[in-house]
């Protein structure tokens, strides 16, 4: 049976004691990680460091990074597993992404593409030339 691929978002947190080059190569190990499996890697994101609600591992303040990706259920245990191990990792979570998720991801890549921006100010911008006599005519 063969197993379907999905879309998939696993958050990762790390210890933000760590100098921003340990950061940079924990991230590029997993990306590395999630390639050599064949996992088509749809998007990284770094949210930085935040501070948690509460402590974990005696730890106040995260390193945030997301992880976008598609990959068959049986690699998402195994990356899980593969995050639990790793002492660097405070905490993690993968979920599947609906279609209703891919989406909203997928409008609001819209959004925030500057050349919409652009678009909505060159229209801003546009002024209309209507003779007092069309407006007469319609009243």
């Amino acid at each position: 049976m063969e197993n379907k691929i999905r879309t998939y978002e696993s958050v990762v947190i790390i210890s933000a004691s760590f100098e921003d080059e340990v950061l940079d190569a924990i991230q590029k190990k997993y990306e590395d990680f999630l390639k050599n499996n064949n996992v088509n890697i749809v998007k990284v994101e770094k949210w930085g460091r935040k501070r948690m609600a509460y402590q974990i591992k005696k730890v106040r303040t995260g390193y945030y990074l997301i992880f976008r990706y598609e990959a068959d259920v049986n690699f998402v245990r195994k990356f899980e597993r593969t995050l639990e191990i790793d002492e660097q990792i405070l905490r993690y979570l993968s979920v599947k992404l609906d279609k209703l998720a891919l989406e909203y991801l997928e409008t609001a890549k819209i959004v925030a593409d500057p050349t919409v921006e652009e678009d909505i100010e060159d229209f801003e911008n546009v002024t209309l030339n209507i003779d007092e006599k069309d407006i007469s005519n319609n009243n």
